[in-house]
């Protein structure tokens, strides 16, 4: 038990000095890992959180000193209203522009052009990176220009600017797959029974790419080259080239990255009307409809009516009409697509019911009463407004008493039925 003892105390004996010499390892060890972690994260731990640290690392990567071997661009978008057309025009920078305070003070590349957009960039001559973007008019705007004008080729304009030395990015010969899709857009028959359809594309890089006409861009069947592009800009490309191709060609197929997209046939815009009816007395309400043939979703149709009485309308289907006064009437309806126009017309024809009268010089109480309605009635109607009437077509009459009455004429045959009614004075004797 002493022995037993003894160890115990020479173990926990802090006077011992094995003990100290044990602790003074262990501060050694614990001085020495604390200078290992201050060498690895700085002199003095004063970093913020985590997302300011990152703006710092961000603000290191944006130093004019580790980008001056690269090079700024600022991309205009141009939109031209009365052409209906937009382009991108590329100008170098000398130096790195600021989205807030840039710009532009050269001319448009085409007169009355105006700027829908800018996108500020940087080229380190392999990689294209945005810097940032400003609208000069709102993204629904920016989306409507892109989807419905056509791209022009891009001209690079006279500006007054410090243009640097720097070369113009290069297409990538190898686009990424998926991210190149083909799209088929309108399609016309044309007057010689050929058609023309539009194709364009999407492109969902960041930069150009370059895809020659092969086994990843070609037509088929026949020829694979129709002069589709193989230089890819990046966005929507609507209708960027067209192709014709002849009436018994049923489908022509465009394949793009393993995309295809396909252009058939359509038929030709045609239109008819019917007025019911198209003749008879005033006031006269018509009814109007028409047919119409050749409008595909990519490509619709649109028409007009003008009811040759000064009203114009573009109403579709059926609908009616009321002609108040007599007269011949042209009616048109036109119908066209973005290809072709076609129109369809008649005539209404309105008819007056009328009539004349003539007081007997010697009995100012007798009226002779005379039929000059148009539109060839063959029956008659007479009511002249004191209880008596006829058939006949130029009646004569005798009233017994003075006053005014309403005398009536009502006129029937093959263009309908028609009525009108005069206020008639009789004297006193």
């Amino acid at each position: 038990m002493a022995d037993s003892g003894e160890y115990v105390r020479t173990v926990m004996d802090p006077m011992d000095n094995r003990y100290h010499f044990v602790l003074i390892i262990i501060l050694i060890s614990l001085i020495i890992a604390t200078g290992i972690s201050v060498f690895f994260s700085g002199e003095t731990d004063n970093s913020p959180p985590s997302s300011a640290h990152d703006s710092i690392q961000i603000s290191k990567e944006r130093n004019p000193e580790s980008e001056s071997n690269g090079s700024y661009i600022v991309r205009i978008l141009w939109y031209d209203d009365q052409n209906r057309t937009y382009s991108f025009q590329d100008y170098p920078s000398s130096g790195r522009p600021d989205p807030e305070t840039y710009s532009y003070s050269g001319l448009p590349p085409v007169s009355g052009a105006k700027t829908a957009m800018i996108r500020f960039l940087s080229w380190d001559g392999h990689t294209e990176r945005t810097l940032g973007a400003r609208y000069i008019v709102n993204q629904e705007t920016v989306t409507s220009i892109l989807n419905r004008y056509s791209l022009t080729q891009a001209i690079l304009p006279e500006v007054s600017m410090t243009v640097s030395h720097t070369r113009t990015p290069e297409p990538s010969a190898t686009p990424t797959p998926g991210l190149l899709i083909p799209e088929s857009g309108t399609i016309c028959r044309n007057a010689d029974g050929s058609y023309t359809a539009y194709f364009g594309y999407s492109s969902r890089h960041e930069y150009p790419v370059k895809l020659p006409v092969g086994e990843q861009n070609l037509f088929f069947p026949g020829e694979k080259d129709r002069g589709q592009p193989e230089v890819f800009l990046p966005g929507i490309h609507h209708e960027v080239f067209s192709i014709t191709y002849p009436a018994n060609v049923t489908n022509q197929v465009w394949s793009l990255m393993g995309k295809s997209v396909s252009a058939g046939t359509v038929p030709m815009v045609n239109t008819s009307i019917v007025i019911e009816p198209d003749s008879g007395y005033a006031p006269l309400e018509v009814w109007l409809t028409e047919r119409s043939t050749g409008g595909t979703m990519d490509n619709p149709l649109y028409g007009m009516w003008d009811l040759g009485d000064g009203m114009k309308t573009e109403n579709t289907g059926s609908f009616t009409h009321r002609y108040e006064n007599p007269g011949v009437y042209p009616v048109t309806y036109t119908v066209q697509n973005r290809c072709n126009q076609v129109s369809a017309s008649a005539h209404v024809t309105v008819y007056q019911t009328s009539y004349s009268l003539d007081v007997d010089k010697k009995d100012p109480n007798t009226v002779h009463f005379m039929d000059t309605s148009g539109g060839e009635p063959s029956v008659w109607f007479w009511d002249f407004g004191d209880g008596y009437s006829s058939w006949d077509q130029n009646p004569v009459h005798t009233y017994l008493k003075p006053g005014t009455y309403r005398a009536g004429l009502t006129v029937s045959g093959k263009y309908g039925r028609g009525t009108v009614v005069r206020l008639i004075k009789i004297p006193a004797k």
